[in-house]
């Protein structure tokens, strides 16, 4: 399954926690990439807004002249991959459902058998078959709102998830909302989505460095911002213990605050933590008729994240499963792909490789003690 690193700012004139959100829509919806397009010929036209929409495949664009006109034209369109497509006209913005561009006029005319390549790769998320289907994508309001449908690994799951930015400038704060809903309303605002539930994931307007990993079944980010601090959330299905009968809907929504407060990301009160700790509103699993505010294992267990520490065993690192119970009777399940992991000698950044699959180790906020650190596995 996918995963991506990098980092966003606000160098193209948005805010760096719009662009986030971008980040966000574009990988999960599962949007590629295009190389640089190769021509041959007489015009001096360009192809402009270049896009790999989700349903498209790795492939080469093949766009010829077919029929010249001054300032104009019309260029036909042939994948290698998925053949011919309706044409395209110069000066018009083109969208085949695969691929969207627009070839721009130049100062010379095309002729008759100009011709552009454009190379496209599929997107990470449906070339591992884990891509998320937009429900909503809205950015202009301020509070800009992004809606998604999961079809878990059996491929015909409904999982919602959301996310959404909210902010003050004169309270200098720039954040994200982490959400689960219970279904999805085309009416209905962001907020009141069937059984939703939401937690504030503190961003900035500035850069933020990301991992951000997903499968079909669950979205996890940490963020980097400000000073540095560590911000994490994480929306979709945990790996329940109970068959899919006892257990249809086990999602979890956990993020770093409680709700959507007017916290920036430089506070240090214990209510800026990653919800993954436990025992707060931060993380919510949902049960067969309600949210729950749960514990987490192993954190509460006084041997290794009380009184004593567990540390690395000759160098080499153990991750624990992050279970959610109740403290009393019930346990649940475990978070899929973040696992708790010692600090002792540790620092954030590091990764290290588990069967393969690389994980990286973030750390609780500004915090640094023996037990405010987790490892995200980066899916591949």
């Amino acid at each position: 399954m996918p995963h991506k690193i990098g980092f966003v700012d606000n160098s193209n004139g948005q805010l760096a926690h719009y662009n986030m959100l971008e980040v966000i829509h574009r990988f999960c919806a599962g949007y590629g990439s295009v190389g640089t397009p190769a021509f041959t010929g007489t015009g001096n036209g360009l192809i402009v807004g270049a896009d790999a929409l989700p349903l498209g495949v790795t492939e080469t664009w093949t766009l010829t002249c077919t029929a010249e006109a001054p300032n104009a034209g019309t260029f036909s369109v042939v994948g290698s991959v998925s053949g011919v497509r309706a044409d395209a006209t110069v000066g018009v913005a083109y969208n085949n459902g695969l691929v969207a561009f627009t070839i721009s006029d130049g100062s010379t005319d095309f002729e008759l058998g100009d011709e552009f390549e454009l190379p496209v790769t599929q997107g990470a998320a449906p070339s591992a078959d884990a891509e998320w289907t937009v429900l909503r994508y809205n950015t202009v309001p301020a509070n800009r709102e992004l809606i998604l449908r999961g079809k878990g690994y059996t491929g015909d799951e409904e999982i919602f998830v959301g996310f959404r930015t909210y902010q003050d400038a004169s309270a200098d704060y720039y954040n994200l909302v982490a959400a689960v809903f219970t279904g999805y309303v085309a009416g209905n605002t962001f907020d009141t989505q069937p059984g939703a539930r939401l937690s504030g994931v503190p961003a900035h307007n500035n850069r933020i460095d990301y991992w951000l990993t997903l499968n079909p079944q669950r979205i996890a980010l940490a963020m980097k911002v400000g000073t540095p601090v560590y911000e994490s959330c994480y929306v979709g299905k945990c790996l329940p213990y109970g068959r899919p009968s006892q257990y249809p809907y086990p999602v979890v929504c956990s993020g770093m605050l409680n709700g959507t407060p007017a916290t920036r990301f430089s506070d240090t009160t214990a209510n800026h933590s990653i919800g993954y700790k436990g025992n707060s509103p931060r993380l919510g699993l949902r049960s067969n008729d309600n949210w729950q505010n749960v514990y987490c294992y192993p954190w509460g267990n006084a041997p290794i994240t009380g009184t004593t520490q567990i540390r690395d065993t000759g160098g080499y690192y153990h991750p624990l499963p992050i279970e959610l119970h109740d403290n009393v009777t019930n346990l649940w399940g475990a978070l899929d792909g973040i696992y708790y992991i010692s600090g002792f000698n540790n620092a954030v950044e590091n990764t290290f490789v588990i069967e393969g699959v690389t994980h990286v180790v973030i750390q609780d906020a500004g915090r640094n003690g023996f037990t405010d650190y987790y490892a995200l596995r980066l899916d591949n």
